[in-house]
């Protein structure tokens, strides 16, 4: 039997809360069950084999954030990821508290699908050293602190001149992260299946810039014209992780070679998650 990881929220009472009641389900169905030192010791279970080593399949509690994370740890063994959020459906996630006994049911059985997500590689280039590089599944923002101002971007693509923006930032999205940070900021909604690339700025400075939808086989490189020290402008990516820019950085991002694996179940499809969490009207 499949040696099931749980990946929990750390230091979130109702996470932790859900996650004994999931691991409570497990020990019930004789279901090996590996888990993260936090967890572990929440639990007192004592000390597990390390999640990201020995499982073969992930059970996440939390929100798309917690996912994400699970994510960036799991990708070197493309193990996938069955997301449990708390209330509402997340856009990572297709099960809910409510849900989570049926769900880990058709689990154990086998009855589930792999869909497997783009990611994007990102690395930061100052001068001739690459300072980061990371894989993300959502996206990659450039934005300002609170009292820097607007900033200046130039964009490329495969050596061809995009444009320049004089904006808050800019957002570089996936398809499964066109409903994230992209869609508060007024980006389109892009099927996770489809082949692109997303270009969004954050409050653009002249008012005829808008997001630009490219094939994700070019590479976009993204120069910052302005930043000092002072300036605090930074790259995050996913949410997770944050750098310091300077002026003339390159960000170069293209299609990454691995792909997130999440579990789906065929009652639900992509659609019906977006009108919950739009509020679409039903027919």
């Amino acid at each position: 039997m499949m040696n099931v990881g749980l990946v929990c929220k750390e230091g979130n009472s109702e996470a932790l809360a859900l996650s004994a009641r999931v691991f409570q389900w497990m020990r019930d169905n004789a279901v090996p069950c590996l888990m993260e030192d936090h967890l572990s010791a929440h639990l007192s279970e004592g000390r597990t084999l390390d999640v990201w080593r020995n499982a073969d399949i992930l059970v996440v509690v939390g929100g798309d954030g917690t996912i994400l994370r699970a994510v960036r740890m799991s990708i070197p063994r493309r193990i996938p990821i069955l997301g449990i959020h708390m209330g509402y459906l997340g856009f990572l996630s297709e099960v809910t508290e409510n849900e989570f006994v049926k769900a880990l049911e058709d689990m154990k059985a086998g009855r589930y699908t792999l869909d497997e997500r783009t990611m994007l590689e990102v690395s930061l280039h100052r001068g001739d050293t690459v300072v980061a590089s990371q894989s993300v599944l959502n996206d990659l923002v450039i934005n300002k602190g609170a009292l820097a101002r607007i900033i200046d971007i130039e964009v490329w693509t495969d050596n061809a001149f995009i444009t320049a923006y004089r904006a808050d930032g800019l957002i570089v999205s996936t398809p499964t992260g066109s409903t994230a940070y992209n869609l508060a900021a007024g980006g389109p909604i892009v099927h996770p299946h489809v082949g692109a690339l997303i270009l969004n700025p954050i409050c653009p400075h002249v008012l005829s810039n808008r997001s630009i939808v490219l094939p994700d086989s070019q590479e976009v490189i993204v120069v910052v014209k302005s930043g000092r020290e002072s300036d605090r402008i930074y790259l995050t990516l996913d949410g997770q992780m944050g750098y310091p820019l300077l002026a003339d950085d390159r960000i170069r991002v293209r299609r990454g070679a691995m792909r997130a694996v999440m579990v789906r179940f065929p009652q639900r499809t992509y659609f019906e998650i977006l009108r919950s969490k739009l509020k679409w009207q039903e027919r």
